[in-house]
C-alpha cells in the first residue's frame, strides 16, 4: 500500500515538474559558436601547415568546450579537422570500451574506417565511427589550461599498399607557455603528393549535453600567424560566420592579422552573420 501511494504522488507530481521544465529555443548541441574561414590564396603543395591560437582562461571540463584551430581543411580533397577539448574520449586498439579521457587534443578524418589507418602516440587513443559520418582519429590526454599553442600537421612517412601511395600526417602541438612538443597521432591519408586547399576553418563549440547558456564559459581565444611549409601566410581573406539557431554567444574582432573571439557574453539583436574581417 505504501509502495501505491508513493507511486501515486509521483505520477501526479512528474507532469507537473515537466511543465516547469524550461523549454529551450535551440537544438541540443553541438552548437558552433562561430565558424572562421582562412582563405590563403592558393592550393599548396603540403609539408606542414600550423596555426597560433591563445586561451585566455582555464576553462572547467564540464564546459563541454571545442577549441578547432583547424575545423575543417582538406589535403587532396581528404577532410580532416582537429582541436583541443575539455573533455575528449577514445579506446585503444586493444580495448574498444568507449571511455572519457578528460581535457586533450584531438585530430581526426573523414572517409575512413579502418584501424590500420590510425597511429595513436604511447599513451594515446584512438576512434573510429560512423556517427558523424565514416571517420578515424586519434586523441592525446592533455592538462592544458591558458595560455598559447601552436597546432600542426606535418608530413611523415610514406606506405604504399596494393601498389597505390599513401601518406602519413602527425599532429605536434606546441606548448608556448610549457615549452614542449606533444605528439598526438597520426593518420594515413591517400595519395603521395599531399596538397592543402586554400581555405581552411577554425571554430569554437560546445558540444555534448545540453547546457544553460549562461553556463558558457567566458574566456577569450585567439587564432592566428598560419604557417605553411614553415613559412608564414599571407592570408587573403578571413570571414567569421555566425550560424543560426545556436546561442548568440561570441564576437569576433580582427587584430594584427589575428582573429580574436570573445566567447560567453550575449550578443543581443545580431543582425549579421557573415562579416569579412581581413581583405577586401
Amino acid at each position: 500500500m505504501i509502495r501505491i501511494a508513493l507511486f501515486a504522488v509521483v505520477a501526479l507530481a512528474a507532469p507537473q515538474a515537466l511543465a516547469e521544465e524550461p523549454k529551450s529555443e535551440f537544438p541540443p548541441p553541438p552548437w558552433h559558436l562561430v565558424d572562421l574561414w582562412w582563405d590563403m590564396g592558393k592550393d599548396t603543395p603540403f609539408e606542414s601547415y600550423s596555426i597560433d591560437v591563445g586561451i585566455s582562461d582555464d576553462v572547467p571540463s564540464a564546459a563541454n568546450l571545442y577549441i578547432a584551430p583547424i575545423g575543417i581543411g582538406h589535403l587532396s580533397k581528404t577532410p580532416f579537422y582537429g582541436g583541443i577539448q575539455t573533455q575528449a574520449d577514445g579506446y585503444t586498439k586493444r580495448d574498444r570500451r568507449l571511455r572519457k579521457i578528460g581535457p586533450g587534443f584531438i585530430f581526426s578524418m573523414w572517409g575512413q574506417r579502418s584501424l590500420d589507418a590510425i597511429r595513436p602516440s604511447i599513451g594515446g587513443f584512438c576512434q573510429s565511427s560512423g556517427h558523424e559520418g565514416d571517420f578515424v582519429s586519434v586523441r592525446r590526454p592533455y592538462e592544458w589550461k591558458k595560455g598559447k599553442y601552436t597546432y600542426k600537421i606535418v608530413r611523415m612517412d610514406r606506405e604504399e599498399i596494393d601498389g597505390k601511395p599513401f601518406t602519413w600526417v602527425g599532429v605536434l602541438i606546441y606548448s608556448h607557455d610549457k615549452n614542449e612538443n606533444v605528439f598526438v597521432g597520426a593518420l594515413r591519408f591517400n595519395g603521395e603528393d599531399l596538397v592543402l586547399a586554400r581555405k581552411v576553418a577554425s571554430f569554437v563549440e560546445i558540444y555534448g549535453r545540453r547546457i544553460p547558456v549562461s553556463d558558457i564559459p567566458k574566456l577569450t581565444v585567439t587564432f592566428g600567424n598560419l604557417r605553411m611549409n614553415g613559412k608564414p601566410v599571407k592570408v587573403v581573406s578571413a570571414v567569421a560566420v555566425y550560424p543560426k539557431r545556436v546561442p548568440d554567444y561570441a564576437e569576433v574582432v580582427a587584430k594584427d592579422g589575428a582573429l580574436v573571439v570573445t566567447v560567453g557574453q550575449p550578443v543581443e539583436n545580431r543582425k549579421e552573420r557573415k562579416m569579412k574581417l581581413i581583405g577586401k
